[in-house]
């Protein structure tokens, strides 16, 4: 799939089935802040990315299939299997970094993702992952790296000191509206 050349996913094909998606970057992000919840359980999010991606209710024949299909499409068109032996540790959080992604976006391209609801989540992406390294979230994600590969200079550690709350990662807790509405509809 080529962002440039290829239509843009609105679709998935799970075994011989086609089902229309929630393709829109916030419903994509909001799934991704699910799986960022340590407290919620891999059935859990797996519910919540069902539900989130799919418009229709997906049979329990078509489940697993449309796990991995929905992932696949969260992960830009790339198999979770091909991206597993590139695991890196992560430096951003949609919870955490939420209000510098944005006014990152709006510095870096002007755009209002306000006005841009319907934008579709892989359009999101190629503007998340071009943000200039000048804005707050790209000073952040440069400690975060600098941090983990143990290469802080003198004042950059004493600098790191005093952000030390916005560029730890390891002190994320999202306390999930999804694990909330998962119980509700759980429940019902």
């Amino acid at each position: 799939m080529n962002i440039l050349t290829d239509k843009l996913p609105t679709k998935i094909r799970v075994n011989e089935n086609i089902y229309d998606i929630n393709y829109d970057y916030k419903t994509a992000i909001k799934t991704l802040m699910a799986f960022e919840d340590d407290e919620l359980t891999q059935s859990e999010k797996y519910y919540i990315l069902l539900n989130n991606i799919y418009k229709q209710e997906i049979p329990q024949c078509d489940e697993e299939e449309a796990i991995f299909k929905a992932i696949k499409f969260l992960n830009l068109g790339v198999d979770s299997e091909t991206n597993s032996n590139k695991e890196s540790p992560r430096v951003y959080s949609f919870s955490k970094d939420a209000s510098y992604i944005y006014s990152g976006i709006s510095q870096t391209h002007k755009v209002d993702l306000e006005k841009e609801s319907n934008l579709h989540f892989w359009k999101f992406m190629s503007l998340f992952m071009d943000m200039t390294p000048e804005c707050m979230f790209g000073e952040l994600v440069y400690y975060r790296k600098r941090k983990q590969e143990g290469k802080l200079t003198k004042e950059e550690k004493q600098q790191y000191e005093k952000i030390k709350d916005l560029v730890d990662l390891e002190r994320v807790k999202v306390k999930s509206e999804e694990r909330r509405k998962f119980f509700e509809e759980f429940n019902r």
